[in-house]
């Protein structure tokens, strides 16, 4: 009896041994798959693409890599997203025109045209009910395509723009942390591409592959990124029912948090990140700004609306001054 005894207790630290290193094992998986999942992100094909075609700019234009990155940037959201954000105004602004002419005409219509098969017919209220919604969703369908604004294109920015963002932020970061596969390393010039990078910076960041320690690259990141979404939500302040505006209020509040966040993010990233996403939140202003114009909304187009302001740009700076003497007051 003792023996057995002893044999099972001798027994139980070989369990748990087993157990423990299972354990190990398992956690060890999880870590190589998501080391696995991240490799395979910074090697993506078009990460590669961005970080070549970036390379291939500066060997070509002898522009020094800060140059290189604002003018690439520059030129990169200006040709895709101001034609993406003035595809999005069009659709928005023909949506308002067909939910507008639903209401003042097609709806009233069609409620006079089913209360008389009701009185001609004796339709139920049931029927009456399930024929007028048939009918107004199929004219409603016939006007989407009739204004050509279905609407999966008021997305079309952030289809483009997202990714862009992403494989562009991750390229940039794999060229000033020269992290790269095996296969690169033997065929591209990585380590020549990060010496570079850390001469070849301006002002007050000479080394674009550190971080900015004057914070002042991650302060131009933060702000410009809420200047963009102040104008944004300045520009729909006007045009959102009034049962939307907390849920867009919400909205707007939790990218004001992601803005915030964006500066410490951004003050131990390398200063050529920081730089691309300053110059990208800079030329993003402009382009928000651009399409407030009522002369650039003539040009491409963009229907006129009788809500549109006559004078966005003193709008914006009046809506500016409220919102600081709100907080000033609040403070």
């Amino acid at each position: 009896m003792m023996s057995l005894r002893s044999s099972v207790i001798a027994l139980q630290p070989m369990k748990r041994s087993r157990n423990h290193n299972t354990l190990i094992g398992l956690t060890s998986c999880r870590f190589l798959s998501a080391d696995s999942m991240f490799n395979k992100i910074v090697n993506l094909p078009p990460v590669h693409f961005i970080e070549d075609s970036l390379a291939a700019f500066h060997d070509s234009t002898g522009i020094p890599w800060a140059g290189t990155i604002v003018v690439c940037t520059s030129g990169l959201r200006f040709l895709l997203s101001l034609p993406a954000q003035t595809t999005s105004q069009k659709v928005a602004s023909k949506r308002f025109l067909l939910f507008k002419e639903m209401e003042d005409k097609i709806i009233p219509a069609l409620r006079k045209a089913t209360d008389m098969q009701v009185l001609k017919n004796q339709w139920s209220e049931e029927k009456a009910k399930a024929s007028f919604k048939r009918v107004a969703n199929d004219v409603r369908r016939e006007k989407v395509i009739e204004y050509n604004c279905h609407m999966s294109k008021l997305f079309l920015p952030l289809y483009i723009q997202i990714p862009v963002w992403l494989f562009t932020s991750v390229g940039i970061r794999n060229i000033a942390l020269m992290r790269a596969s095996t296969e690169r390393f033997e065929t591209i010039p990585v380590e020549e591409r990060f010496v570079q990078l850390s001469s070849e910076g301006c002002l007050w960041f000479p080394n674009l592959t550190i971080p900015d320690h004057s914070l002042i690259l991650p302060a131009i990141v933060g702000i410009s990124f809420a200047t963009n979404i102040f104008i944004s939500s300045s520009r729909l302040q006007n045009s959102v029912e009034s049962s939307r505006n907390k849920m867009s209020q919400r909205i707007t509040y939790f990218l004001y948090t992601i803005s915030i966040l964006m500066i410490p993010l951004a003050s131990i990233q390398p200063s050529a990140l920081a730089l691309y996403w300053a110059t990208s939140g800079i030329v993003g202003i402009m382009i928000n700004l651009l399409l407030l114009s009522p002369k650039y909304r003539k040009l491409v187009r963009i229907p006129k609306l009788a809500k549109d302001p006559m004078y966005p740009y003193h709008d914006i700076k009046n809506n500016f001054i409220s919102l600081f003497k709100k907080n000033a007051e609040k403070s």
